[in-house]
């Protein structure tokens, strides 16, 4: 009789099928080559659901010193789906470690802080001694194990995911943008991205750090604005990642000409409320209009000079605005003077930044303050 544990659960779709390799150093930054020429067979070191890199000198040095060493580095594991018309090995964990090899193969640094091999410090793979780099090359072995995703893909997504949570976590929207991997999420993370840190009020508001950039936080701030733009306020709905995670969800279902249009309205959302950002700061001097900065004009500093908390009634203000049409007529430096005493006065009218303890992105404190908002800019008068 068939084990009832079973029923009505397909175990065998998940099941990993794993098959173990050995490369030697020189074939395996052969292969991460032919990855990068996106050639049949190779190891793509970067698949779109990986990390940004972050090795510095000192752990790609230790890395190479291990190999030479002999000291065992962790398994890598690969992904292989015999599906496609080109075959190649996607990297799920180990990409880090792949790119320090394969860095110095082609140069990029030479060895520091050794712990060991003290007089190897300074030195690039083209200035290794013969028999060193013969060793390095031919007889330094990199264990890895190919997972069969052929018959499911999002397999390999499931794997990634638990072995970054289980020993290397994810930021917040690095899970994020694997979970919810769409069409739409790749335009964001390889163009639209890219195209917002040319725009200096973007940097400078957003608070674009090199750590906050390469751990994506930035990405999420970007998905915060979004989805409470998307969603508005959901009574009961609190936490901020309910709105990143809605409106990610959301853009997965959306193909063909419905998802180049969101794209095209996304791109202007975001440029649009920019600039209704720069002009605030400009003509009311202030430097981080995302923080208590935008009430008492008194500068923030580090954590402080960027709230989700003031970024959420800032964005939908500027919605509210934009479907009032306000933005269709030509707005003077007075007028957005007038919009920033409106905001300020509804921020007042509900005691906005005086949190006490209670959550800042709580619906109810939302709630109140863009009611608020709402209410005072119903006195809202452009001068033509």
């Amino acid at each position: 009789m068939e084990n009832t544990i079973n029923n009505g659960l397909d175990l065998d779709k998940w099941k990993c099928s794993v098959t173990k390799n050995t490369y030697y150093f020189e074939q395996v930054c052969n292969l991460i080559e032919l990855g990068n020429e996106n050639k049949h067979n190779g190891i793509v070191v970067e698949p779109d659901y990986q990390r940004e890199y972050k090795f510095d000198k000192k752990k790609e040095s230790s890395i190479i010193e291990s190999l030479l060493l002999n000291i065992p580095i962790p398994i890598i594991y690969l992904s292989l789906n015999t599906e496609k018309d080109k075959v190649l090995l996607n990297v799920i964990d180990g990409s880090h470690r792949l790119r320090a090899m394969n860095r110095y193969k082609n140069n990029q640094y030479g060895l520091t802080k050794l712990t060991i091999l003290k007089d190897l410090e300074g030195k690039k793979y083209k200035d290794l001694p013969a028999n060193i780099k013969n060793k390095l090359d031919y007889k330094t072995q990199i264990n890895v194990e190919i997972i069969d995703v052929s018959k499911n893909e999002k397999l390999e997504y499931e794997v990634f995911t638990r072995f970054n949570q289980a020993t290397n976590p994810l930021s917040k929207q690095e899970l994020n943008e694997v979970m919810y991997r769409s069409n739409f999420s790749l335009w964001v993370k390889d163009s639209l991205i890219y195209d917002l840190y040319k725009i200096n009020i973007f940097n400078q508001i957003f608070k674009c750090t090199e750590n906050r950039v390469k751990d994506k936080t930035i990405n999420y701030y970007l998905y915060a604005c979004l989805g409470y733009a998307y969603s508005g306020l959901i009574e009961g709905k609190n936490d901020t990642p309910f709105y990143v995670e809605r409106v990610m969800t959301h853009m997965k279902t959306l193909e063909g000409d419905k998802l180049e249009h969101q794209k095209e309205e996304t791109k202007n959302f975001m440029i649009g409320f920019l600039e209704f950002c720069r002009k605030i700061c400009f003509i009311e001097n202030i430097e981080s209009i995302f923080s208590k900065e935008f009430i008492s004009k008194k500068k923030q500093e580090g954590s402080h000079s960027f709230l989700i908390s003031f970024l959420i009634p800032l964005t939908l203000t500027y919605d509210y605005l934009l479907n009032k049409n306000v933005f269709d007529k030509k707005i003077s430096n007075d007028d957005y003077n007038n919009i920033y005493l409106l905001i300020i006065e509804g921020m007042r009218n509900v005691k906005f930044g005086e949190f006490g303890g209670v959550s800042s992105t709580s619906y109810r404190v939302q709630k109140q303050c863009i009611d608020s908002i709402k209410s005072s800019l119903s006195k809202l008068k452009i001068n033509k």
